[in-house]
Parts: C-alpha cells; sequence; structure tokens
C-alpha cells in the first residue's frame, strides 16, 4: 500500500517527478559513459601491449632495467639450458637489445635496436619481414611515432652504429623495410626491429638474449641465474598508476555530478514535507504511525533514482551505441606522448558489474537525501498538521 501511494504521489507531482528523473538520469548517462571510456582504454592498452611486446609473460635479464638507459649495455645473456627447448619449439620468443646511434640523412640520433626471430607466432610482430635481406644492407622494421620523430620512411637507407660486447663498433646500412602502426609505445618509440642473428652478429653475443616473451604459461613464474619472470602488475605499473591519477579524477567529477543530482531530490522532498503538512495529518489521522510515513517519502525519492536508473539505458542508447561501434576518436598528436591505447579509435565496452556498482551507490546515496527532510515529520502533532500551523 505504502509503495502504491509513494508512485501516486510521484505521478501527481507531474513536471516536477519528470525534471527529477531527467536530472538523475542525465548524470547517471555521464557516469556510465565515463566508466566505460576509462574500462575500455585500459583493457585497449593491456591487449595491445600483450599482442606486440608483453605476450602471455616476460622473463627479463637480471641486469636490465628499463628506466635506466646505462643498463641497455650490459643486458643480455646466454640462454639458459632450461630454456632452449622451449625456445626451439617456440615457446619462448628471445629478444636481444642494445644502445646504438643511428645518422638518418646525416643526423646523430640515438635508439634502441631489438633483434627479433624472424620465424615466430608469439607477438602479432611481422617480424618475417626481415628475413627479406638481398645485399649488404639489412632491413629493418619501425613503427609511425618513430618514423615521424626521426623523419624516416619505408626504403630510407642510414647507418646505424652499435657497441659489442668486447667494446669495438660496428656499424652497417640499414633500409627501412616498412614502417608499421604499432600500438605499443615501447614497442615504437625510439625503437628499431632487425633480424634477431644479424643483431647477435652486430653485438658479437651468439646465443644471447635480453629478455624472453612468453607464448605458453608454463614458463611464467621462472627463475634462472640470469633471468626473472616480469609479472603483470611490474610489467603494467606505469598503466596502473597513470589509472589510479585518472581514477582521482573520476571520483571527484563523479562526487559533484552525485552532488547535483542530490540536491534536486532533496530540495523536492523538503519541499514535499512542507507543502503537504494536511496530508501528513491525514495520514497519521487514518492511523499511519510516522515511521510509516516517513517511510513513505523515503520511498518516493528513492522511487526517482529506480525510474532514472531504468530511464538510463533509453535515453543513452544512442551515446553508448555510437561509442561502442565507432569508437572514441583519437586527438592528433597523442600518439607522440607514448600513452598506450591511444593509437586508434577505443570502442567502448560497458563494464556491467561496475555500473551496477555506481548505480547501487546512486540508490544509497538517494535513500539517505529522502530521507533526511522527513526527520521534521516525526516531531509534527497530527492536529497541528491538519490544521497547518506546523513551521
Amino acid at each position: 500500500m505504502i509503495l502504491r501511494l509513494a508512485f501516486k504521489n510521484i505521478i501527481h507531482n507531474g513536471y516536477r517527478s519528470l525534471v527529477n528523473i531527467v536530472v538523475v538520469s542525465i548524470v547517471l548517462i555521464i557516469m556510465v559513459w565515463t566508466q566505460a571510456m576509462y574500462y575500455s582504454w585500459i583493457r585497449l592498452a593491456e591487449t595491445q601491449q600483450k599482442d606486440w611486446e608483453y605476450g602471455k609473460g616476460m622473463l627479463r635479464v637480471k641486469t636490465y632495467d628499463p628506466y635506466d638507459p646505462l643498463s641497455y649495455e650490459d643486458s643480455h645473456a646466454p640462454i639458459p639450458e632450461e630454456l632452449r627447448s622451449g625456445v626451439e619449439q617456440g615457446d619462448l620468443l628471445p629478444v636481444l637489445l642494445a644502445p646504438a646511434t643511428i645518422y638518418p640523412q646525416g643526423r646523430m640520433l640515438s635508439a634502441i635496436i631489438k633483434g627479433i626471430p624472424a620465424e615466430q607466432d608469439i607477438l602479432v610482430f611481422p617480424s618475417d619481414k626481415l628475413s627479406a635481406q638481398q645485399s649488404d644492407i639489412i632491413p629493418v622494421l619501425i613503427g609511425s611515432a618513430m618514423a615521424k620523430s626521426t623523419r624516416l620512411d619505408q626504403g630510407d637507407i642510414f647507418s646505424i652504429r652499435v657497441r659489442d660486447v668486447n667494446g669495438a663498433y660496428n656499424a652497417v646500412d640499414a633500409i627501412v623495410q616498412e614502417v608499421l602502426p604499432i600500438p605499443a609505445p615501447s614497442a615504437d618509440m625510439g625503437t628499431i626491429w632487425m633480424n634477431l642473428d644479424l643483431m647477435r652478429d652486430l653485438r658479437g653475443a651468439p646465443h644471447s638474449a635480453s629478455y624472453f616473451v612468453l607464448g605458453d604459461s608454463r614458463y611464467q613464474d621462472t627463475h634462472t641465474r640470469d633471468f626473472r619472470f616480469i609479472d603483470r602488475d611490474e610489467y603494467f605499473a606505469d598503466l596502473d598508476q597513470m589509472l589510479d591519477n585518472e581514477r582521482f579524477q573520476q571520483v571527484l567529477m563523479y562526487a559533484l555530478l552525485v552532488f547535483l543530482a542530490m540536491i534536486a531530490i532533496f530540495d523536492t522532498q523538503a519541499l514535499a514535507v512542507f507543502k503537504r503538512r494536511k496530508e501528513i495529518g491525514t495520514l497519521a489521522a487514518l492511523g499511519f504511525t510516522k515511521a510509516k510515513i516517513i517511510l513513505l517519502f523515503t520511498l518516493e525519492g528513492s522511487i526517482y533514482t529506480l525510474l532514472a536508473i531504468i530511464a538510463t539505458p533509453i535515453l543513452g542508447f544512442p551515446l553508448f551505441y555510437y561509442f561502442s561501434t565507432a569508437g572514441f576518436p583519437v586527438i592528433d598528436g597523442y600518439d607522440e606522448f607514448g600513452l598506450p591505447g591511444f593509437t586508434e579509435p577505443i570502442k567502448f565496452i560497458y563494464p556491467i558489474y561496475e555500473i551496477l556498482i555506481v548505480f547501487l551507490v546512486i540508490l544509497l546515496f538517494t535513500i539517505f537525501v529522502s530521507w533526511l527532510p522527513t526527520r521534521k515529520i516525526a516531531k509534527m502533532n497530527p492536529v497541528d498538521a491538519l490544521r497547518n500551523k506546523v513551521d
């Protein structure tokens, strides 16, 4: 009976109820859209990094520190005996890296050379194109960001100078076999890819590697004398830190939106308690306890949010559908910042579980805000309420 009466009162309020529902629904649409944007960005960034560099895990030489360029020179070790069978079977992908100096069009630039086997299927990297050497000029692959920063294009020839393990310098001429749209910044920016065998010859380090990309999960948590396993948390630490920073801003925006929506409901309920004093007195005279009257007004405020939750997928469907199919457009120049996941339109994925949690939190806030103005009902005298003498 109380629920039916609450619905009737909401309908009787007319446009005021409609305004409240629409306002709360708009707030929920913005929150769902924002939640989907962050969620989809992280999922896309992780997928790109795994497809192009991380695979199912990584075994990295212990002397390698990605944040210390001075460690790159000595970041290599012979392939351990216990890992050779995995390399031969194609379950482990060895990569050898080294700092280098390149000379494109007479300019001198620093770069990282990475050697990768020409025949591999662990990463989506088209390494088979590195086996097309037809002369003394070595074929190499670079990403679009690297091409932009070095002003290199497909077919350009430049020189590479690399220091071998004995301290001697080797120089070779290389040709850009192809410029790839690499979405993983760590595999693109400042990086040149060449055949692993040629890289080992330049470095004078046969049967050596700087890290292994796992194609089989059974090698996870593997540790040898020279190599250690890099788990997901360590590899994606930068991405997680970036997400934490963005999440803080997201929480602030959510708090502002919820505050605005709750003010609308609070004002409506406070006005209802003031204007409906005779109704409150009548309900009390009919036998309604003060607890039931408070429940009635609290239900009315909560129903606004419930109706807004129902209206959210209806009103927001065009927006949700557009970003799930066309995606969020990437602003030109964002790829130069090295942000993972910002090299292609982000097609939204809507995390139902997280969205339901947001809806539940909003509903709990609404219940509390709807209850606040009704506390005055407990202090009302039914006779005074009927005579409209309550302040």
